[in-house]
């Protein structure tokens, strides 16, 4: 097939998608709580793992949009869909070519672009950049761990973009998808908000999982580990031998919340029969963490040489993941690991602060936090007041929390104030 003949056909198949989209009335789009700009002169950017609800924030925006403009000048593509299956760099334009084809008294209005997993089309930078300079348009993209990575798409698209990051549901989106009314302060409400956030816990926020039977979980979540393994990470960095990947994420999942020790990885991995360099085991540790699997905090130092040097904590993108690839996961794991992503929802990239004891979580701002799911052991609350006794002192800090799971109390330690809150209140309230 000539040239013409492929941008033809392509042409053609986008003016039909387009046209579909446009005629399409119901996107049954949950609102959720990141605020994403409407009119600014800027590609948005939305990058996350799979399944985090992407998509259907694109289609809150255009829901948004649509009663203040009319349909036609909403235009949404996805780069997934088979019909576009291949899509050669030189055949993107035949999308703008066919749009303003359909809509040519559009020219010269504002248009909106949503393209969703756009790193799956050959050259979409280069793309990206041309409409973004030569049209009337607004643009907005998401991607996940296949080539749309946030280090690339800075490095793309320069400074044309603003970027946000997509996580799965926090708490209180959790609730609002589940239809739950809830108050913080009656006896009722906190035994509502104590079962469900039982469920919470238990489940993670992937949002496709709320709507679904709790028997399919573990299967699903499955099918998301494998999606992203196997396609997103083993085809985009060529991995002929995925297997050690998805080992080497179990064992990181397995110690959540710990610091990781490579060397140890390495040491299992060989014990496993899998013939890997270490080297390629530290390779495998950042493609995970590029693709949104796993998140590292470094340990607290005031110099960056420093702070290169020491181990950091690992935690994972859902508590779902743990439960699906863990005989019998760590209860107390997975309630650090959900303070961990809510601090990453709120835009805090945490440290970990090691004196003789440790402290979980330590923002420049002045935020301290030790996160322990039942202090009801005397040693256990010990070693957790103790922690952030020191690390306030090393800080120099007048303040810090210790989140439990459904405890509250305010203490005072040599002149500084320790404040015990349940999770609830800490995902619900203010910081």
């Amino acid at each position: 097939m000539s040239f013409v003949e492929r941008n033809t056909d392509k042409q053609a198949i986008f003016q039909g998608l387009i046209a579909d989209f446009i005629r399409k009335l119901d996107l049954h789009a949950f609102a959720r709580d990141l605020d994403i700009p409407l009119n600014v002169p800027k590609i948005i950017s939305l990058l996350g793992p799979r399944r985090a609800g992407k998509t259907y924030l694109l289609f809150h925006l255009i829901q948004q949009l649509r009663t203040q403009l009319p349909a036609d000048r909403i235009v949404y593509i996805n780069f997934e869909d088979d019909r576009l299956f291949p899509l050669a760099a030189d055949e993107l334009d035949a999308l703008i070519r066919g749009y303003y084809a359909l809509y040519p008294e559009n020219k010269d209005q504002p248009v909106y672009f949503f393209f969703d997993e756009i790193q799956d089309a050959e050259g979409w930078e280069r793309f990206v950049r041309r409409i973004s300079d030569q049209e009337q348009c607004r643009i907005y993209l998401t991607g996940s761990s296949s080539k749309l990575l946030s280090r690339e798409l800075a490095s793309s698209l320069r400074v044309r973009t603003i970027s946000y990051e997509v996580l799965p549901l926090s708490f209180r989106e959790f609730l609002r998808f589940r239809q739950t009314e809830w108050d913080l302060h009656s006896s009722k409400g906190q035994a509502v908000l104590a079962h469900e956030l039982g469920e919470y816990l238990k489940q993670g926020g992937f949002p496709e999982l709320v709507f679904l039977p709790a028997d399919l979980h573990r299967r699903i979540i499955q099918e998301y580990i494998d999606l992203m393994l196997y396609r997103d990470l083993t085809e985009r960095f060529s991995i002929r031998h995925p297997q050690p990947l998805k080992y080497l994420l179990k064992f990181l999942l397995v110690d959540m919340g710990r610091n990781v020790s490579i060397h140890k990885g390495y040491q299992d991995l060989k014990s496993q029969g899998y013939e890997i360099g270490k080297n390629t085991v530290y390779e495998y540790l950042a493609y995970l963490e590029e693709a949104f699997a796993i998140f590292r905090v470094p340990r607290f130092s005031h110099t960056l040489r420093q702070q290169a040097a020491q181990p950091s904590k690992v935690y994972g993108i859902n508590a779902a993941f743990k439960y699906a690839m863990s005989s019998v996961p760590d209860a107390g794991q997975v309630f650090e690991n959900t303070v961990f992503l809510e601090l990453r929802r709120r835009g805090i990239e945490p440290y970990y602060v090691q004196g003789k004891q440790e402290a979980d979580f330590y923002a420049e701002s002045g935020l301290l936090i030790n996160a322990c799911l039942d202090i009801s052991a005397p040693d256990t609350r010990k070693r957790e007041l103790s922690g952030l006794a020191e690390a306030m002192q090393l800080l120099n800090l007048s303040e810090s929390q210790l989140i439990t799971l459904n405890h509250r109390e305010t203490l005072a330690m040599q002149g500084r104030t320790i404040r015990i809150r349940p999770l609830w209140d800490f995902l619900l309230g203010p910081p």
